[in-house]
């Protein structure tokens, strides 16, 4: 089932993130080295398959990772639809391909029959030696998604897609940033998908009030990400610019994991008390399919 569709029949949506199989690049590959890939295939097999009653869908992001290989997500979207049944979002890239190479995956994504589509700009490699290059022969994820709609409404085989795209919710302050998720609107995106979130609930409400009163009424899926610890969190917040708060980084220093999986519960449990505004979570499992339920348990 689309996720839009989820969300209008009433149903508060809940899509789990799982990260797609991956091996070292061939220049870290070292000569002893063998990599079963249809084994780390079983493993999201299984963990769809353990948690599929605690999901509405699926999501499969196409990782920044210079030195490890991540199999397509939108190959391993169709193959975990065939064994598991579940719904499974796969995520199209325009930092990593060409237009002629996007729109082939687009064309088997109608081909498959997958129901949900997420498309992002992707945060731009540094310019150094032995860094893959930034394509963004499609520069804006607006411009992607109108070629999608004007494709299948041509496609005798394929139903419209709930296509997903990124909002940034700390950016709405910016003109020119809102501006650009109009675009993305009014070109076609049926659901967003925000940045995770690391600051009192209620402030973060107030963020998607205003968001609603600039005009925007696609439905937001809201992102939780738990931290493993402190060194955790400070590596996160250096590598993505996350705004963590003093009083976070605090409790993840002194008390650990704990408060990590505390945290990430509570702020599920606050998002799902509010569907008045809420429509919907993502919850990542960081590689472990074991957290989502000790978040939503």
């Amino acid at each position: 089932m689309r996720v839009s569709e989820t969300i209008s029949s009433g149903n508060f949506a809940r899509v789990i993130e799982l990260f797609p199989p991956g091996l070292p690049s061939p220049e870290s590959m070292k000569d002893s080295q063998k990599f079963d890939l249809s084994l780390r295939f079983e493993r999201l097999v299984q963990s769809v398959t353990e948690l599929e009653t605690l999901a509405d869908a699926f999501s499969l992001p196409e990782l920044k990772d210079g030195i490890r290989i991540h199999l397509n997500t939108i190959a391993i979207a169709s193959e975990l639809k065939k064994r598991t049944g579940s719904d499974v979002i796969p995520t199209v890239t325009l930092r990593d391909s060409n237009k002629q190479n996007i729109l082939g995956l687009i064309s088997y994504a109608f081909f498959a029959e997958l129901e949900n589509l997420q498309i992002v700009r992707g945060d731009p490699y540094e310019e150094q030696n032995n860094v893959p290059k930034n394509v963004y022969d499609i520069s804006k994820v607006s411009q992607l998604v109108a070629l999608v709609r004007k494709m299948e409404s041509h496609s005798s085989n394929s139903d419209a897609v709930c296509i997903l795209a990124p909002i940034n919710i700390f950016n709405l302050d910016d003109a020119a940033y809102l501006k650009t998720i109009k675009e993305r609107e009014s070109s076609g995106v049926d659901l967003f998908v925000t940045e995770s979130f690391f600051e009192e609930t209620n402030k973060y409400l107030e963020r998607i009030a205003n968001l609603r009163k600039s005009g925007v009424k696609a439905p937001v899926i809201h992102s939780i990400f738990p931290f493993r610890d402190y060194d955790d969190a400070v590596a996160c917040k250096e590598k993505f610019g996350w705004r963590i708060s003093e009083e976070e980084l605090h409790g993840l220093k002194n008390r650990g994991p704990k408060y990590g999986m505390e945290v990430a519960r509570k702020r599920y449990y606050d998002l799902l008390d509010r569907r008045d505004m809420v429509e919907g979570v993502s919850i990542s499992t960081r590689g472990n399919p074991e957290l989502v339920r000790l978040i939503t348990s």
